[in-house]
């Protein structure tokens, strides 16, 4: 019986081409798309998860307040705070605190590595992280100061050449930074995992800072450490957390020190990835929202895709009917068409399926450069969701898909009674009709709700992009400070040689200097008070040379900007301070003109106040403008340069700053950006989900597009007889047409009301993640119903004007 099923199946195919090429083409579309988007979801979701101890771990969160004011919200914190929760508490059976350098630069035998930033661990690292040590004792290679671990790439540009095995390099000097700071290389360590949020390239001991930062050790004044934590196996966090406001009560000093008093929580490492929104992030960070929202966009075109089959096989049940009653009459069962229909069903779904893979595989490399990430077919299909290999469960949603897809038009066409068929009196069920407009009113207001959510990721994005930030960033080279060089007391004067020899060339209009770049998290200056009784307050902080702002174009409402006499190479030299409109305000000033020529209290000092600059942004819409304070620090070899430039000959001129810079740092490492790409570049995840997003959108579409189309049939050829009649009685073509598609028009109006406001909950909700919105206006509303409209009723008069231009006597014959 079996047999016959799939040799009745085949021929069925055969015979009707083109219904089972669209149904076929409509499903595998859907499976393709769902399974791209839980590859990447499944692939998101698993960061940091192939650690062994990855449920047990955690990291050591802060709150830190003035008062009642939350000012601080992230993982720094003091040096002593992680053993002392290891020694108080013993629900903690294990802990490291991490530490970080910034930029920099590492040499052996004058091959050089430019390194992003490094980690400075603590020897319990290997042992609650799983990264593989390709040579070196995990166990005991940062149990001494000095120490240096590099990835299997830092390797192979420190020791180029034929790999004999990186054991042979152990032990070997390398020498880090513009002063040549020896370490011993301890071990190789593998490339930081694409699933991996900790990244790294060379890894330090931390007892190497012992020696010269006080606070490294153990401190609860020094605030720029990091503290993960490993729990027992069954320990009750929760429990755990709770004791943690006495840990603050007993030990920390912040009041004494900067003002404010902190919070302590714990955070599990598998939600670092997904699920951290804090300041001062040392992991790489992705939004959870976003794929969720993609896995549920996955969801819906699955769903849009079965329900296609639905729609698509009730409308060619009018064409197998007299097949149904031809079976019935020579004997077949109910139940026996029932199941022929659900094998159908199942060998439709798995040539599908059969196409989707194919076509996941042909699009890899496209959706790869798409998401921004390596993934592959077969590593998702073994991987494992609990403790089953993720192919099972595809094979079982395939087997679902198709029982579910199939067994309403099973029913459907196996409750024909033979009698009806042949006399051709079926297809009349209201429960039937009813239904199917059901599924594509769903489907309508899915289509809805995917373009008005393709119009708001647009929106939103263009709008944070298009913003006046305050500042002019067009046509600003940034030159990163030398890495090579030696810090000595002739670096600020040849810093102030290099700008000013640059600002001589005709195409060059300024250069600055700062500490900082827009874009990054700023250095905070705590407990700043404008007198000993007033309150301290928190302010943002940017190092800054007297060109600075005027490269940038920043407007100073109040006071005059910094001067060069404003500098000192002896910090404790240094008095003047710029702030912004908002800090003035937060400190108490009416107006900024007030707080010019003030006295402001922090560091242990006075500073006078030289300026007031209009607010500005120094990082992406997504935050709001902090207060701010300028500095006239000069930090010396890492302070990047800020070059505005004209338009003309860029090229010649970006060769000559290399020149220059080659003539005041001889043999170091020229690397420039421009500062509006740099900037932009804050928002590559929110235009990676609009692309993600938009591509799936009109997958969904095109699929729910398929579905209207053969509702349109279905319904065309159910009213044959009718149009026949009404033409007769003279009926002209357009109103026809008007006949077939009212009800259509009637399904659309019905979806947006059902859609409309949960598209409005949706946008909201997805907007309050940013700090400056886009409005959501009559537009947004409109164009999602006049597309799908206007698509909808493109396909609908396509499918009906044939049958309302067919001639009324071949439609009246068959009576």
């Amino acid at each position: 019986m079996l047999k016959n099923y799939f040799k009745t199946t085949l021929r069925s195919l055969r015979k009707n081409r083109l219904f089972s090429f669209i149904n076929i083409m409509g499903l595998s579309i859907g499976i393709t798309a769902s399974t791209l988007i839980l590859q990447y979801a499944f692939n998101e979701l698993n960061v940091d998860r192939f650690h062994k101890n990855s449920a047990n771990i955690y990291r050591v969160m802060n709150e830190r307040f003035t008062g009642d004011r939350m000012i601080q919200r992230g993982q720094i914190t003091y040096s002593a705070v992680g053993k002392q929760m290891f020694e108080d508490y013993p629900e903690i059976v294990d802990y490291f605190t991490l530490s970080t350098f910034g930029q920099n630069v590492i040499t052996h035998n004058e091959h050089t590595v430019k390194i992003p930033f490094s980690i400075l661990v603590e020897p319990s690292f290997f042992k609650m992280f799983s990264f593989e040590v390709l040579a070196g004792n995990p166990e005991s290679i940062f149990n001494e100061k000095r120490k240096m671990v590099v990835t299997e790439s830092t390797a192979k540009k420190l020791f180029p050449g034929k790999n004999e095995g990186w054991d042979i390099h152990l032990g070997k000097i390398i020498e880090m930074g513009s002063s040549r700071t020896e370490y011993e290389l301890a071990g190789v360590i593998e490339d930081a995992p694409h699933n991996s949020s900790l990244q790294y390239e060379i890894i330090l001991s931390r007892a190497t800072t012992f020696d010269f930062f006080d606070q490294a050790e153990f401190s609860w004044t020094g605030s720029d450490y990091f503290h993960y934590i490993q729990v027992a196996e069954n320990a009750d966090v929760k429990a755990l957390e709770a004791k943690f406001e006495d840990f603050s009560n007993t030990y920390f000093e912040g009041d004494n020190v900067t003002g404010t008093f902190e919070k302590f929580h714990l955070q599990p490492l598998e939600d670092v990835y997904l699920y951290s929104d804090y300041e001062y992030e040392n992991h790489t960070t992705a939004s959870g929202s976003m794929v969720w929202t993609l896995i549920l966009v996955a969801a819906f075109i699955l769903a849009m895709a079965w329900i296609n089959y639905i729609n698509l096989a009730t409308s060619k049940s009018l064409q197998r009917a007299k097949e149904v009653g031809v079976r019935k009459v020579v004997g077949a069962s109910k139940g026996q068409l029932v199941n022929q229909f659900l094998v159908e069903s199942l060998i439709l779904n798995f040539f599908a399926f059969i196409l989707a893979i194919t076509f996941v595989q042909v699009s890899r490399n496209f959706f790869n450069r798409l998401v921004g990430r390596e993934l592959d077919l077969l590593v998702f299909l073994n991987s494992e969701l609990y403790s089953l290999p993720l192919y099972i469960w595809m094979i079982g949603l395939l087997f679902i898909g198709s029982f579910i897809s199939g067994i309403y038009p099973a029913f459907v066409l196996s409750s024909f009674k033979a009698s009806q068929s042949l006399k051709g009196t079926f297809g009349k069920s209201s429960k039937g009709q009813q239904l199917r407009k059901t599924l594509v009113v769903f489907q309508f207001a899915l289509s809805i709700a995917l373009i008005a959510g393709t119009i708001l990721v647009y929106q939103q994005t263009n709008f944070m992009r298009n913003q006046d930030l305050g500042v002019n960033m067009s046509r600003v080279i940034t030159v990163e400070p030398p890495s090579l060089t030696r810090f000595d007391s002739t670096f600020v004067e040849r810093m102030h040689q290099f700008t000013n020899k640059l600002e001589q060339n005709s195409r060059i209009e300024k250069v600055g200097t700062s500490g900082s770049v827009f874009g990054s998290r700023l250095p905070r200056t705590f407990n700043v008070r404008t007198g000993p009784e007033s309150e301290g307050h928190m302010l943002n902080r940017i190092s800054a040379n007297y060109g600075f702002l005027d490269v940038y174009e920043v407007e100073i409402i109040a006071g005059r900007n910094f001067v060069r006499t404003d500098h000192n190479p002896d910090f404790n030299l240094v008095k003047g301070t710029i702030l912004n409109e908002k800090a003035t305000k937060l400190l108490g000033f009416e107006r900024p003109e007030d707080a010019v020529n003030t006295k402001l209290t922090f560091f242990g000092r006075d500073w006078e106040v030289l300026g007031v600059t209009a607010d500005f942004h120094h990082r992406s819409l997504k935050s709001t403008i902090e207060p701010l304070m300028l500095a006239p620090f000069m930090s010396g070899g890492d302070d990047t340069y800020h070059i505005r430039v004209n338009d003309a000959k860029l090229s010649e001129t970006i060769a000559y700053i290399e020149k220059t810079f080659e003539e005041f740092y001889p043999n170091d490492i020229f690397e420039y950006n421009f500062m509006d790409t740099r900037f932009e570049s804050q928002y590559q995840e929110d235009k990676q989900f609009g692309a993600i997003f938009n591509l799936f959108s009109v997958l969904a579409i095109a699929i729910a597009c398929l579905g209207l189309f053969g509702l349109a049939g279905y319904s065309a050829i159910q009213k044959t007889k009718e149009i026949g009649i009404r033409k007769v009685l003279g009926a002209t073509i357009p109103n026809i047409l008007q006949m077939l598609s009212k009800d259509f028009i009637l399904l659309i109006g019905l979806a947006s009301a059902i859609g409309l406001p949960l598209i409005y909950w949706g946008a909201t909700e997805w907007l309050s993640g940013f700090a400056y919105q886009t409005s959501i206006g009559l537009f947004f509303f409109l164009v999602p119903i006049v597309s799908v409209l206007f698509i909808s009723l493109a396909i609908i008069l396509g499918q009906t004007f044939k049958t309302a231009k067919s001639n009324p006597i071949n439609s009246l014959r068959q009576e």
